[in-house]
């Protein structure tokens, strides 16, 4: 019997791991056919960490005619998302040095107050605890402000005064004081 079961083991353990990834292929293949919208949002946002695949997989989005939208504060999550059938919006964690508590509060704030007009308003609206220098100046490169209407090189030279307006804001809170 052991002999029946180690010859069977030569090659019945890759007839096994073929058709497994026979059907995962398949499957595959069938969502990226009716769904290339979904299918390209999800590839994207489950590997958004490496920069080489996700140029590799904005290239693919081309060929599929799907429009990615740039970054955008006021309306991107964390993850990529459809915009509609032709349209995904780019996710915020795929910007390198922005990290996932920095986004959520970024989300959170919007959905409890509105789109953000300004650099300043966000920078005052914003908790400055999750969200540091660094983090601002990747997203504003990567345009994530651009909706905002100013040239990024204005947004990275207003910077400074709109974390300091932000961080006297914030201590004037802690202490119950209101500016005139």
């Amino acid at each position: 019997i052991f002999d029946l079961m180690e010859k069977f083991a030569g090659y019945g353990f890759n007839k096994s791991h073929s058709a497994s990834y026979a059907l995962i292929a398949y499957q595959t293949a069938w969502l990226k056919t009716h769904y290339p919208a979904e299918f390209m949002a999800a590839v994207l946002s489950s590997d958004m960490d490496r920069t080489d695949k996700v140029i590799l997989f904005l290239e693919e989005c081309k060929i599929f005619k799907l429009k990615v939208m740039p970054p955008d504060i006021n309306q991107s999550d964390y993850f990529f998302k459809v915009v509609d059938q032709q349209t995904l919006m780019y996710g915020l964690g795929a910007i390198k040095g922005v990290g996932e508590g920095a986004i959520e509060n970024i989300v959170e704030t919007r959905k409890q107050g509105g789109p953000f007009r300004d650099l300043f308003d966000f920078c005052q609206r914003i908790d400055m605890r999750k969200m540091n220098r660094r983090t601002l100046e990747a997203m504003i490169k990567a345009g994530a402000f651009d909706v905002l209407g100013q040239h990024r090189a204005v947004l990275m030279a207003s910077l400074n005064i709109a974390l300091q307006q932000a961080e006297q804001s914030q201590q004037n809170a802690a202490f119950g004081q209101h500016d005139l």
